[in-house]
């Protein structure tokens, strides 16, 4: 029986140290791929007005040929930075896949795009469909997929009849957190019970786990690929790539090959104990997925400390750049219900850490 192997990558800004080929280090192991995916987290321009954020991404229109080179056959692009120099960094990005004939999911020239794409190898079709998170306005003339409950599962709908399989990429989740929260685990069942057979989950910086639904496969984070960790405030370097093998019936198999991102911002094969450590950590943070630990309380207080630093962090680089209305911003999310929920798990933690140093619980 025919088969194909997707194999999948986190996020992508394609700048290194020197101009180096940021994907040298994997080329051999690209070329046992059917499909190669990835999250394009940079927009290809060197014009366009700078969005007022701590981090703006971008990349020369001509670092695209790396991504043909290294073999990527479709690129999710419905992120919170395809915005980083507006409207005419937008076409430019498109534009310069467009002409490199690379796919794309997640935006389009036309405000009603549905902005999925279909590739068959092998005898099987997949169908994809990509979309963000983010409080960013969409210009008129263009669509961006937004994460939207209803959108999304009448997408699913819509294509799964004209494919063998739906894969969804979302961009996702909290920064610098390795566990997704109970609403994106709710949200990733809801999906995959709608039709789509592979969940593709990205924006976080980090790793997250991994789970079987069902007929179904979610990988809630595939964390940075080729990307400056220091940019992220990422606490590893540690990624993969994901290998996922269907055949007409669905998901046969996953495996994982354990990378490490270099001081060039490029990723290499992980090696020995390196390697093992890695592994051994995905399938740590899986495990709660698999008995269902993480509930809403347990999630506030593993994320709380971790979500507060990252943003404040954030919002002073804003506030040193653009001066005092980033800081109203900052006043005004400081009591946001989201952040006052983080007050309340921090809070938790550390009353249930200080009882258990006095053998109380």
């Amino acid at each position: 029986m025919s088969s194909l192997k997707l194999m999948a990558v986190g996020d992508i800004t394609l700048q290194t140290k020197n101009d180096q080929n940021p994907f040298k280090y994997v080329m051999d192991t690209f070329g046992k791929k059917d499909l190669l995916f990835g999250n394009l987290e940079t927009v290809l321009s060197t014009t366009g007005k700078e969005k007022k954020k701590s981090v703006v991404l971008k990349a020369s229109p001509d670092s695209v040929t790396y991504l043909g080179e290294a073999g990527f056959d479709i690129l999710n692009v419905a992120n919170n930075h395809i915005l980083d120099l507006g409207l005419e960094g937008f076409r430019s990005t498109l534009n310069s896949l467009d002409e490199h004939k690379l796919e794309y999911i997640g935006a389009g020239f036309e405000k009603s795009s549905l902005n999925s794409s279909f590739i068959e190898k092998n005898g099987i079709k997949l169908g994809f469909l990509g979309y963000t998170i983010g409080r960013f306005k969409v210009p008129e003339e263009i669509s961006i997929s937004k994460i939207k409950e209803k959108k999304i599962i009448s997408d699913i709908e819509l294509i799964k009849g004209k494919c063998d399989f739906v894969v969804v990429s979302l961009h996702w989740g909290t920064e610098n957190v390795f566990y997704p929260s109970p609403k994106q685990i709710e949200l990733a069942h809801k999906l995959i019970d709608h039709g789509a057979t592979l969940i593709l989950g990205h924006h976080p910086h980090v790793l997250q786990g991994i789970e079987k639904y069902k007929n179904g496969l979610i990988a809630y984070s595939l964390g940075n690929f080729q990307f400056d960790c220091k940019l992220s405030q990422s606490s590893t370097n540690d990624s993969i790539i994901f290998c996922v093998d269907f055949d007409k019936n669905g998901i046969i198999d996953f495996r994982i090959i354990p990378i490490t991102i270099d001081e060039n911002f490029v990723p290499i094969l992980a090696e020995g104990k390196v390697k093992e450590k890695l592994l051994n950590f995905i399938s740590q943070i899986s495990k709660l997925l698999i008995d269902k630990k993480i509930t809403n309380k347990w999630w506030f207080e593993e994320i709380g400390e971790e979500y507060l630093i990252g943003n404040v962090n954030s919002y002073i680089t804003r506030i040193m750049k653009y001066g005092i209305i980033p800081l109203f911003e900052c006043m005004i999310w400081f009591l946001t219900p989201f952040c006052i929920q983080c007050y309340i798990g921090i809070l938790r933690k550390n009353t249930k850490s200080f009882l258990y140093q006095f053998n109380v619980l």
